[in-house]
């Protein structure tokens, strides 16, 4: 196996070379690259087999020349990052890596990675050269105007709950009775099957039962069942249908003409969404989380996985400044929890467990929010603040409720919030009112006393007086100016 590793730290580098030629089973020759250019010509001439690369080498633009070649990169892509941040998940994404580490790397998981790979690889050599003749894999992908199956052979695609039992897999199915009517062709993760059957469905559905009573696993299998067409056509729409996995789970059948219909979705947070998110945590509200995700598995609604995938990792960040509110990132064990929740958004085939994943991890945070709270480990300054800005618009805050819903005392707030911010909370809360006035003054045509009302003054009045006392003129002449 020839693996290339990319990064601009050529000690880390080093040490990952060394260990992997000390403790990987079987021979591996690795390069190393410390600059995008090098990694260009390493790509070109040494052809690796895997790619280890450092995601944050990349700016935000993806037009790079080595972006565009790890696109077409056919091998496997691994990466690592210095924090699990929201744009190198898209990035992890985009490049369709299948693991990301997040610095320093966990060498074990790295040796597990990669023995996969090459378990996997030389066996699928050698029941190419079995079972299979070049023409096959020509016509499955590459175009070709040649018709394709006879009349009595079906093309199926099989695939594993789990992948590293594809060998195992592989090895069952020869074994089975029904073996002498279909014909193997295997790829990296999942098999093409053509079967020569009067009953397709019974024998896939035999073959799903034996298997699980077999390996205590599932398999999926897809079912082109359309018009004659390109072998190339076939495949493309049969691994289509098994995408649709990601909401179904394993044990299934699924078929080309009952694929499902996804709808457009915007996979960033919108300001509401971030600000019903954060108020939930705050309020400890698992139910209204629970709400938020479930909606995105309604009974008969679906979206682009990745799609879901970049959706999530923007709820991670609202998350993660929650952990950070509260210093619950100091926790070794929590932090660890989250970079591994992290890893099940953008990597774990099933939707349902991702969202699991999210409502368990969640659920301990906001227990732990309320223990902080009671211990008064919490900034409560800082959340002092988020609370102003979320609701300066109502006229009922005060210093009593804010400290109310802190779960403290207003006079301990009082003195903590002067000492940090150098100004007393209502002078603090004024000042966020009288600096949004400002914007609705020159950005609308909204009346003084309507402007007044939506800064929580109730008395226009009032809102003159101050607006006077912060800004200098009324807020008639401010408007003029």
């Amino acid at each position: 196996m020839k693996l290339l590793l990319i990064d601009r730290d050529s000690a880390d580098l080093s040490g990952i070379r060394w260990f992997l030629h000390t403790y990987f089973p079987g021979d591996v020759t690795i390069e190393i690259c410390t600059t995008i250019n090098e990694a260009l010509q390493s790509i070109q001439q040494f052809e690796p087999d895997v790619i280890l690369l450092n995601i944050d080498l990349f700016s935000n633009n993806r037009l790079t020349a080595l972006y565009r070649v790890l696109q077409k990169h056919s091998g496997t892509i691994l990466a690592m990052t210095t924090e699990p941040l929201f744009k190198n998940a898209l990035r992890a994404i985009d490049l369709q890596v299948a693991h990301l580490f997040v610095k320093p790397i966990d060498l074990e998981v790295l040796k597990q990675k990669l023995t996969a790979i090459s378990l996997r690889t030389p066996k699928a050599e050698a029941v190419y050269q079995e079972a299979t003749d070049e023409s096959f894999y020509d016509q499955l992908f590459l175009d070709s105007k040649t018709s394709t199956l006879e009349t009595n052979i079906h093309f199926t695609m099989i695939e594993p709950e789990h992948p590293e039992m594809f060998n195992k897999l592989y090895n069952w199915l020869q074994q089975t009775p029904i073996y002498s009517s279909m014909r193997i062709y295997p790829l990296s993760e999942r098999m093409v099957c053509l079967f020569q059957t009067n009953d397709l469905e019974k024998d896939v559905r035999s073959l799903i039962k034996e298997w699980r009573l077999t390996s205590n696993s599932s398999l999926n299998i897809g079912i082109y069942d359309g018009e004659p067409t390109t072998m190339k056509n076939m495949y493309t729409l049969t691994k289509r249908a098994l995408r649709q996995s990601f909401y179904e789970g394993y044990g299934h059948i699924f078929y080309t003409s009952k694929q499902l219909k996804t709808q457009p979705f915007d996979p960033l947070l919108t300001p509401e969404e971030q600000q019903l998110l954060i108020s939930s945590l705050e309020d400890g509200n698992i139910e209204a989380v629970k709400v938020f995700l479930y909606r995105l598995s309604n009974e008969g609604i679906y979206y682009e996985q990745d799609d879901l995938r970049i959706h999530l990792t923007s709820v991670l960040a609202q998350i993660r400044r929650f952990m950070l509110k509260y210093k619950l990132h100091e926790k070794a064990a929590i932090e660890q929890n989250y970079r591994q929740l992290f890893h099940l958004i953008i990597e774990h085939p099933i939707f349902y467990t991702i969202q699991n994943g999210i409502i368990s991890f969640t659920q301990k945070l906001i227990e732990l929010a309320r223990e902080a709270r009671m211990e008064k480990r919490a900034d409560y300054v800082e959340l002092a603040i988020e609370i102003i800005d979320q609701q300066f618009q109502d006229s009922g805050l005060s210093l009593p409720y804010v400290a109310h819903k802190l779960g403290i005392s207003p006079n301990y707030l009082s003195t903590i919030f002067s000492k940090k911010q150098g100004l007393p909370l209502k002078r603090y809360l004024q000042q966020v009112r009288i600096h949004n006035a400002t914007k609705m003054l020159v950005e609308t045509d909204f009346a003084i006393s309507e402007i007044a009302d939506l800064n929580g003054f109730e008395d226009s009045n009032y809102f003159i007086k101050i607006f006077k006392q912060h800004i200098g003129i009324t807020p008639n002449r401010y408007r003029k100016a």
